[in-house]
């Protein structure tokens, strides 16, 4: 059995939050699972670089962590998003750079919400 593929995203960043909805909407088969950075259950699963690290989306898949471009281009591939074809296109150093970029600059384009939140009552939300 293939293990699910988890996305470890920034709580309180409203770009991070707005991804994971997109993330949601199209995981139409239910097969990604969520965890904010901040949670006890990415302190407990993550590498403490990977939670140090606030500027990166972290994306576990069979045993393996990506981050950055390849860490969306992972979870692209896995919804079957046409936005996938841009990993064939876009060398994976500009790619980091582009995704550094906005990272960067994400709470002040987009804002901070003032705690993290999360739906409790969906199973697909990894907290505790």
């Amino acid at each position: 059995m293939q293990s699910p593929l988890i996305i470890y995203y920034d709580g309180f960043c409203v770009l991070c939050s707005r991804a994971m909805d997109f993330s949601i909407k199209h995981d139409r088969d239910k097969i990604i699972c969520y965890s904010p950075i901040q949670s006890d259950y990415a302190k407990r699963t993550l590498d403490k670089k990977y939670i140090d690290d606030m500027n990166t989306i972290v994306v576990k898949k069979d045993n393996r962590t990506f981050t950055k471009s390849k860490a969306a281009f992972v979870v692209l591939d896995e919804l079957n998003h046409p936005l996938r074809y841009f990993q064939f296109i876009l060398p994976s150093f500009l790619a980091d750079k582009l995704y550094y970029f906005v990272a960067e600059r994400r709470y002040s384009w987009f804002g901070k919400k003032e705690e993290c939140i999360f739906p409790n009552n969906n199973s697909q939300f990894l907290i505790d």
